[in-house]
């Protein structure tokens, strides 16, 4: 099984996701105290930075597989080709021999 190693922006988007769910019960302490229009605006703000790192994280991670997974197949094409060009050459010696 293949561990995940936790790079730094997924350690940044968990920590502003913790303080941006923190924030949000803190929308429902205010509106408790008769707060209700900034509780509110801080609920609608809050959850806007949630939605909006985590697109940002996503597209990231998207990008970053992405390139990972052509890199890979890259990498596989071009061992195949060597082995492709190895048995050619090996085919060549081996005609070579016989006509010689």
């Amino acid at each position: 099984m293949r561990r995940r190693k936790i790079t730094f922006s997924k350690r940044a988007v968990r920590w502003l996701l913790i303080i941006a769910l923190f924030d949000l019960q803190l929308s429902y302490l205010l509106a408790f105290l008769g707060r209700e229009q900034i509780a509110e605006t801080l609920s609608i703000t809050v959850v806007t930075e949630i939605i909006a790192v985590m697109l940002g994280y996503f597209m990231k991670s998207f990008k970053e597989t992405r390139e990972e997974e052509r890199v890979r197949l890259d990498e596989r094409q071009q061992e195949i080709d060597e082995k492709q060009a190895f048995v050619e050459d090996l085919r060549k010696g081996l005609d070579n021999d016989v006509a010689g």
